[in-house]
């Protein structure tokens, strides 16, 4: 806050007189007075040469004036740009991404959400589960895509249902699996495995590898990795098969997707926010989502 005493003094100066600066603030003009001349004796400077009828701005008065006129110049178009700068912020949307899906028709939904909100903004964050739902919590995320069960998991999180894929194999264009049609899951026990790790965040297939673990199919040594980008790789560069809900994979010639027999298991993707977060455009952001997905898979 600017000191009183300063307002006081530009008020005499842009008034013309102590009377009149004491009416522009409400109080006497010996209080006005009072409190130019401790300002005045902390400054160690006579600001106003009082000899005149009405008080005339000294060297060090110009000086002073011109400082504190400059500075609430300054001032004011700061206040401006803090203005902007929050009417623009209130404009975006933060959107977390943990996996595939959600990379793969994000563009597609943003530019649907761009067709009828144009004012908004989409600033997407990228991130492991963990790391999305920690931004997530503090306030730096306004919604995170995920499997569905994990986000209703978090007591805090208003999780809502967008698409659910049933589990298939994904394995390289010259792998022996890619020129099937289907596969049974004894089958997967005759090829090596990669899987995320737990540093990549939750495991989505827990109730399809324990759907194995009952058929008691032996599964050969499981390569880790720690992200979906590296696990795309290393199925590219054939060194196992994966398991990945179908719609996440989609169209690619990157590797083969392949059938499962019989529909063992399958994964929800959702989308969460925080339940005290009640901004209506984040609340739209969802809910056009759920169209998006709707309409994209109705076929599905």
């Amino acid at each position: 806050m600017l000191d009183k005493r300063v307002l006081y003094f530009l008020a005499v100066v842009e008034e013309g007189s102590f009377s009149a600066a004491g009416k522009a603030h409400l109080i006497t003009q010996s209080a006005i007075s009072q409190q130019i001349a401790f300002l005045e004796s902390d400054l160690s400077a006579q600001l106003f040469d009082r000899s005149f009828y009405k008080p005339k701005l000294t060297k060090a008065g110009e000086l002073f004036y011109a400082f504190w006129d400059e500075t609430l110049e300054r001032e004011a178009e700061m206040i401006v740009n803090l203005q902007a700068v929050s009417r623009i912020e209130g404009q975006v949307i933060h959107v977390g991404i943990t996996g595939p899906l959600e990379s793969k028709d994000l563009p597609s939904m943003i530019a649907f959400h761009e067709e009828r909100f144009p004012e908004k903004i989409i600033k997407v964050t990228k991130g492991s589960f963990k790391s999305c739902m920690r931004q997530l919590e503090a306030g730096d995320l306004d919604a995170v895509f995920g499997r569905l069960d994990e986000l209703s998991a978090q007591s805090t999180i208003e999780a809502t249902p967008l698409i659910q894929s049933d589990i298939c194999i994904i394995c390289s264009p010259n792998h022996p699996l890619g020129k099937q049609k289907a596969v049974t899951l004894e089958e997967l026990g005759n090829y090596p495995i990669v899987a995320l790790s737990q540093k990549a965040g939750p495991d989505y297939f827990t109730e399809f590898k324990q759907i194995i673990r009952e058929k008691k199919i032996e599964l050969k040594p499981v390569f880790y990795v720690d992200s979906v980008e590296e696990l795309t790789k290393s199925i590219q560069l054939n060194k196992g098969i994966s398991w990945a809900g179908k719609t996440v994979v989609g169209k690619t010639d990157k590797f083969k997707v392949v059938d499962l027999e019989s529909t063992y298991s399958s994964a929800i993707c959702g989308i969460g926010k925080r339940k005290r977060n009640q901004r209506e455009d984040v609340q739209n952001f969802i809910e056009l989502c759920e169209t998006y997905f709707k309409n994209e898979y109705a076929s599905i």
